[in-house]
């Protein structure tokens, strides 16, 4: 692994460093750790500016900031965005090992198939007429169905699945156990049994999206179920068929969308966020956690609840539900009052 001067960190993330007095600015950096954590060979990060009072006791080489934040006696990078910057240091401490073209023995690749510059690792598959781009990798277990799609610089972690006919873009990446395409659960209820519809369609993922270990992204019952470009989804997601979620969107750990809804750009969907099926949600949607979508969402809408509704209305709701069993009390006390007040016959 690569030292780093402070120097050359400050230069390599856009940033102005700004030395503690006495402090040495020659330090070799090989490594990221937390505030509390880190040691003079590290840099660390301060994101939240509640933190900032850590500054004073740090032992970190060097702390990531934002440009108006107090140094407190730490040596301290200034810069735009102390988070990106501090995901940007990451990857320059683990940068991503390239390729190495090749199939292993062990692994299974259909003579129809075309795998050009891609590491297919042992045990991985490949079926019929896929096709794996150029400095893709395939670990143990992935598996690329007939007339599947991977495009270049992909990485499907074990046990990855992209089943037949689907599609990746470039530089997509499949945490373990993500699947692309698996059935839709389409059934016609009869008085007999559920009858299954076929699921003919497919599931395309684009350019730069991440599934989270265990999403499933289901494939249509006709036509195409889409991830759009940049999407990142966290574990456990749920993609209904002929679902479509826009550009950059965020799906958080067990948030599912149902079938032929779909998302517009920039819409996150906070933990266990339920979007039914049907819908329309515009860009720029915030779900809260735990909620459920029953209706369109306008553009930049904020919605929570169960089912959502308009997010400030709803902490107000969520506030005077607290309040809700001193009322009754009080409701009931005046009812008896007013029950005790003579009646007036009218005499």
């Amino acid at each position: 692994m690569r030292a780093w001067s402070l120097a050359e960190l400050a230069a390599e993330l856009g940033g102005d460093l700004e030395p503690a007095p006495g402090a040495v600015e020659a330090i070799a950096i090989v490594g990221v750790l937390g505030i509390d954590d880190a040691g003079p060979e590290h840099i660390s990060f301060i994101s939240n500016r509640r933190y900032l009072r850590r500054l004073a006791h740090t032992r970190a080489g060097a702390v990531l900031v934002d440009r108006q934040a107090p140094a407190r006696g730490a040596t301290v990078i200034r810069v735009d965005d102390p988070y990106l910057a501090f995901a940007r240091a990451l990857a320059l401490f683990h940068p991503v090992h390239a390729a190495q073209p090749g199939v292993h023995p062990a692994a299974v690749v259909d003579q129809s198939a075309v795998v050009d510059g891609a590491e297919i690792r042992a045990l991985a598959y490949v079926g019929p007429g896929a096709v794996v781009g150029p400095g893709s990798v395939l670990h143990p277990g992935a598996h690329v169905g007939a007339g599947a799609v991977v495009g270049r610089d992909c990485l499907l972690m074990a046990n990855a699945v992209v089943c037949d006919g689907c599609e990746l873009g470039d530089r997509v990446v499949l945490n373990p156990g993500a699947v692309v395409g698996s059935e839709g659960f389409g059934f016609a209820p009869t008085p007999s049994g559920h009858v299954k519809i076929p699921q003919v369609g497919r599931a395309v993922v684009e350019s730069d999206v991440e599934l989270g270990a265990n999403t499933c992204v289901d494939r249509a019952a006709l036509g195409l179920t889409r991830v759009g470009r940049g999407t990142k989804t966290d574990n456990l997601v749920q993609v209904g068929h002929a679902a479509e979620v826009g550009e950059h969107g965020l799906l958080v750990a067990y948030s599912a969308i149902a079938g032929s809804t779909r998302l517009g750009r920039f819409v996150t969907l906070a933990a266990k966020a339920l979007v039914l099926g049907h819908l329309r949600l515009g860009d720029g949607v915030q779900v809260g956690a735990g909620s459920m979508v029953t209706g369109d969402l306008e553009p930049g809408a904020k919605a929570t609840g169960y089912p959502a509704f308009e997010h400030r209305a709803w902490r107000r709701a969520a506030l005077a539900l607290k309040e809700l069993p001193s009322a009754l009390r009080r409701i009931k006390a005046l009812e008896e009052r007013v029950a005790d007040v003579p009646k007036d016959d009218g005499a």
